[in-house]
């Protein structure tokens, strides 16, 4: 079963022991829900691209602003963690904005941008805070830094925008019948 644009339809049959199982809510409804191993499957594959992404952007950032190459200890301890932290928000925040509506590849990649820029502006407002109340003012080099994170940004954007986009149609078609 299709939608209008080609694309699997969102209440199609789900198929048996398929990515998808019927079970019923507090009200007794039957509602379609992701199955177990679908839904382990799909958080490690999200949460992995976005954590990815993320320290190779921050790893490009140092690496381009400084020539400095960071360490296994840099990238894989504290800031790291955070970092990947933060970077495997992306993915899972679009996947629940978007899943099961038969959204189009544009659409993901958008609102993944849309994220992605808030994430940063997020990230930039921290940044120019702390600065300030430790008595720093951003120095000639921060429009260079702001606008490599940006294209660094944009970049992860597009790859969550596809890897999410490329999940949500599998278990479309999957649950379908069709994959």
């Amino acid at each position: 079963m299709t939608g209008p644009d080609g694309s699997p339809a969102p209440n199609g049959p789900a198929a048996p022991d398929g990515p998808t199982k019927l079970e019923p809510n507090d009200k007794g409804e039957l509602v379609e829900r992701l199955s177990g191993g679908t839904a382990t499957l799909l958080l490690v594959w999200l949460i992995g691209i976005g954590a990815a992404t993320a320290l190779l952007a921050v790893w490009l950032l140092v690496y381009l602003l400084s020539g400095t190459r960071l360490g296994i200890n840099a990238l894989f301890g504290g800031p790291g963690f955070y970092t990947a932290l933060a970077g495997a928000s992306g993915p899972c925040v679009l996947w629940l904005a978007g899943r099961a509506q038969g959204h189009t590849l544009g659409w993901f990649v958008v609102t993944a941008v849309k994220i992605g820029l808030v994430m940063l502006a997020i990230l930039l407002a921290f940044v120019g805070v702390s600065m300030l109340v430790f008595g720093f003012l951003p120095g000639p080099g921060a429009p260079v830094a702001a606008v490599t994170a940006l294209v660094l940004t944009l970049i992860a954007a597009v790859i969550w925008g596809l890897v999410t986009w490329a999940a949500d149609r599998y278990i479309a078609r999957a649950r379908s019948g069709e994959g």
